[in-house]
């Protein structure tokens, strides 16, 4: 029962399984909900021990990474892998297939999608055609996301790793901040700040041969 439930119990449960860091963060939702509605008397509190990112380096996936996560990916998955991990789009904005559409070689993000309410238009490179015929309507997104990374064998995951390692291969991409600002619906100066240097030409060179 729910009043039976403490830090120390969940904490030392939750630390045996995988990917426990994602679930603390749904488990600590939960029990914030649980608390304000009298469930219970005292809240579990998941934030303990939970890594401090703030001042340190955006963190991206490797090319070797990014080719596991490919590898591994389902079928029914591979369209929302390519939206997130390779175009770069917020998880947001992806998960809201029905705003999204392509026209002339460009992916649309409707406004209702986008994070800033205005109507995108990104580039679609001339092989993404593939992919965007996989991208369907899909629900718990979040733990098939959980599972791939774990199949692949990732153990580090940076936070927002897939739409960090977009931004800073398609900056390398436009070679221009304007352009790659327009792209990820960033303001070109936030862009300069975090993800300028990440990475290099060639990695972004390879990073893209790897959609085909």
């Amino acid at each position: 029962m729910l009043p039976h439930h403490t830090t120390f119990r969940v904490l030392r449960e939750v630390r045996k399984t995988k990917n426990s860091h994602f679930k603390k963060t749904r488990l600590g939702s939960f029990y914030q909900w649980a608390h304000k509605h009298n469930y219970m008397g005292k809240p579990v509190d998941l934030t303990g021990d939970k890594i401090k990112t703030s001042g340190t380096q955006i963190g991206t996936l490797e090319n070797d990474e990014v080719e596991a996560l490919i590898h591994t990916c389902p079928e029914e998955l591979q369209g929302h892998l390519w939206l997130r991990l390779c175009m770069g789009l917020r998880v947001s904005e992806a998960s809201q297939v029905e705003e999204l559409s392509q026209r002339d070689g460009y992916l649309i993000v409707g406004a209702n999608a986008a994070k800033t309410r205005t109507r995108r238009v990104i580039k679609m490179l001339p092989r993404h055609k593939r992919w965007w015929s996989c991208v369907s309507p899909l629900r718990s997104l979040r733990e098939r996301f959980e599972k791939v990374r774990t199949d692949a064998g990732i153990e580090k995951w940076p936070n927002n790793a897939m739409r960090h390692t977009a931004a800073s291969h398609w900056l390398n991409y436009y070679q221009d901040e304007s352009k790659a600002a327009l792209h990820l619906g960033n303001s070109p100066t936030m862009l300069h700040r975090h993800y300028k240097a990440l990475v290099t030409e060639k990695e972004s060179e390879k990073f893209f041969k790897l959609w085909k």
